[in-house]
C-alpha cells in the first residue's frame, strides 16, 4: 500500500502555529510596569504621552463609545482633526525631515 505524505506538512504547520502563539505566554511584566496601564499607557501598552513637536498628540481615550447597529457606519473619531501639512512634489524639500529614510530621494 502506497503511503501518503499529508500528514507531515499537516503537522508541520500545527508547530510553527503553537510556536507562534507560544512567546505571549512566556511574556511577563512587572507589577509596577503593570501598574502603568491606563496611566502612563494607554490599555494596550503603549505611550500616552504625545511627541515634544506636536506631530502625534497624546491619547485621550480610543474610539468613540456607545451602541450603534451593525448597518450603520461607526463615528468617525478623527472627523474633527485637520492636516498639519501635505507633503507632495512641490515643497518635498521643506518637509524633508518628516520622511523616512528612502521617501525623501
Amino acid at each position: 500500500m502506497k503511503q501518503t505524505r499529508v500528514g507531515l506538512p499537516l503537522r508541520l504547520a500545527g508547530l510553527a502555529l503553537l510556536a507562534a502563539c507560544s512567546g505571549g505566554a512566556l511574556a511577563a511584566v512587572s507589577e509596577a510596569e503593570a501598574a502603568k496601564l491606563g496611566k502612563e499607557l494607554t490599555p494596550v501598552g503603549a505611550e500616552r504621552a504625545g511627541n515634544k513637536d506636536g506631530s502625534i498628540p497624546e491619547f485621550k481615550g480610543g474610539t468613540p463609545k456607545g451602541k450603534h447597529k451593525l448597518d450603520e457606519p461607526r463615528a468617525d473619531p478623527f472627523a474633527a482633526e485637520k492636516p498639519l501639512f501635505s507633503i507632495d512634489a512641490s515643497n518635498v524639500d521643506k518637509y524633508k525631515d518628516k520622511l523616512s529614510a528612502g521617501r525623501s530621494n
